[in-house]
């Protein structure tokens, strides 16, 4: 999971920072019974991934934060922007 991916995750399941496990599973459990979604599928990869993170993490939703929780997401993205990486480099 990328940090691009999760933070996609979790704008499109409406969730905020300082949000609690259960308070993510209530608000997926409101839009799923309200039928406030686009995609079922989608709503319903972006509410594991969620739940993955805050089941695992006790920290928020910034860049910083999900990189200390997924530390090897980081050193790829570090290695991705590496000028020797980069195309014409």
């Amino acid at each position: 999971m990328r940090y691009s991916e999760f933070k996609d995750a979790v704008a499109l399941l409406g969730v905020t920072p300082g949000t609690s496990l259960e308070g993510v599973k209530e608000i997926y459990r409101r839009r799923v019974r309200k039928g406030d979604y686009q995609d079922l599928a989608e709503l319903n990869k972006a509410y594991r991934m969620v739940v993955e993170f805050c089941s695992h993490y006790p920290f928020g939703f910034s860049k910083e934060d999900f990189y200390r929780a997924f530390p090897e997401e980081a050193l790829k993205d570090g290695l991705y922007r590496h000028p020797l990486w980069e195309e014409g480099g």
